[in-house]
């Protein structure tokens, strides 16, 4: 993949993100770090970042392959064809998994996104009351991993 062909969203990036400007380093054409720091928002004056002495290491431990993760929002399509009995016992497991009211809020409405992880994990709750079909959620993306 061509750096060229990555466009990184600043809105994405957590704050106290970590960029580097070590053009000098064998993969930055590859490292998140690095093609965030080549477009990074030209109004910043400050920013955390990687320093060159990294360069006489044998390899980045800094390093982030810019990788893009399907992550997801909304409940209501897995939920679809739930029986009733299950609604209550289910939509509670799920809330208790993500912290909450509020943030499975966030999540149903798209202010957070579930990583696949997190994913896996509620489409699990759903099989071990028996269900295997319909377990999508109701809204895919896909993102640069800036977590990992």
């Amino acid at each position: 993949m061509e750096t060229t062909d990555i466009v990184i969203d600043q809105r994405q990036v957590p704050p106290g993100y970590v960029y580097c400007f070590n053009s000098a380093c064998v993969k930055h054409t590859e490292c998140l770090r690095w093609i965030a720091g080549e477009q990074i928002d030209q109004k910043l004056t400050t920013a955390n970042t990687v320093l060159p002495s990294v360069l006489s290491k044998s390899s980045c431990p800094h390093f982030r392959k810019a990788e893009l993760k399907r992550m997801a929002w909304g409940f209501d399509r897995i939920f679809a064809e739930v029986k009733s009995k299950d609604e209550l016992v289910l939509r509670n497991s799920i809330k208790a998994y993500l912290g909450g009211n509020g943030t499975y809020s966030r999540y149903k409405l798209g202010r957070r996104l579930l990583s696949p992880a997190q994913q896996e994990h509620i489409i699990g709750l759903f099989r071990n009351r028996g269900y295997s079909e319909g377990l999508e959620f109701d809204h895919y993306t896909s993102v640069y991993d800036f977590d990992h």
